[in-house]
């Protein structure tokens, strides 16, 4: 098992450094619930599978924001806003995450949409060294959750099998297992969204003449990142 997950791990930094090119294979290394892979985690805990399921979700959140935050226009920052604000306001957790997939998922378009544009790309060019640094930090951030979003999404997928195949174990978990399931979705997105993303910003970074480096372990530790260092 060893040995896959180095091998899974090598096939993931492969297909973001690839880009674009690469997005349809992440397929195979991703799929949805339902099928196990026999190479997987064996089981293993479901607790501690969700727990690292909302970390990888919350960095590529929160990395998506800083990159968004130093890329995007006033006007977009503006939208944003609006539906975070309705985010802040609700009580009900399932909205919350709907409201918060959906700032991502703009987010997300908007920096794939900005990273392309030549002004923006003549702009970044002029950044000091803290703003360059920045954004060299966060995309560094958003490898590091898309890959082990990535990783996750094999496991996930065996842990669901495992708890399906005892029906009395499924029954009791069964609400565990609803959330696994979306987890896996979830993180199957992620994995497969962040190859345009990357792509589009090594464009920007190369660019701007920005550092970029991707994470060579899931278990890495992300760069402390402060949004505040773009003004």
């Amino acid at each position: 098992m060893k040995l896959y997950r180095v091998v899974f791990m090598g096939l993931l930094i492969t297909f973001l450094s690839l880009g674009t090119a690469s997005a349809g294979m992440f397929d195979s290394l991703t799929k949805k619930p339902g099928g196990a892979s026999s190479a997987s985690s064996g089981g293993g805990d479901i607790d501690s599978f969700l727990a690292r399921a909302q970390e990888s979700e919350k960095l590529v959140n929160a990395s998506t924001q800083s990159l968004f935050s130093a890329t995007a226009s006033k006007e977009e920052k503006a939208k944003i806003d609006e539906i975070q604000k309705k985010m802040n306001e609700t009580t009900d957790p399932k909205e919350k995450n709907k409201l918060q997939k959906s700032i991502t998922a703009t987010q997300d378009a908007e920096i794939q949409r900005q990273a392309n544009d030549k002004k923006l790309q003549k702009d970044a060019a002029k950044w000091n060294d803290k703003q360059k640094q920045h954004v060299s930090d966060a995309f560094y951030n958003y490898a590091l959750g898309a890959i082990q979003a990535g990783m996750l999404v094999p496991e996930g997928n065996n842990i669901i099998s495992s708890v399906k195949s005892n029906p009395m174990q499924a029954v009791k978990l069964a609400t565990k297992l609803d959330t696994a399931y979306e987890s896996v979705t979830t993180l199957g997105g992620i994995a497969k969204g962040s190859v345009n993303t990357i792509s589009a910003l090594k464009k920007l970074m190369s660019a701007a003449n920005i550092s970029v480096k991707l994470p060579t372990s899931a278990t890495e530790k992300a760069k402390p990142v402060n949004d505040k260092d773009m003004d």
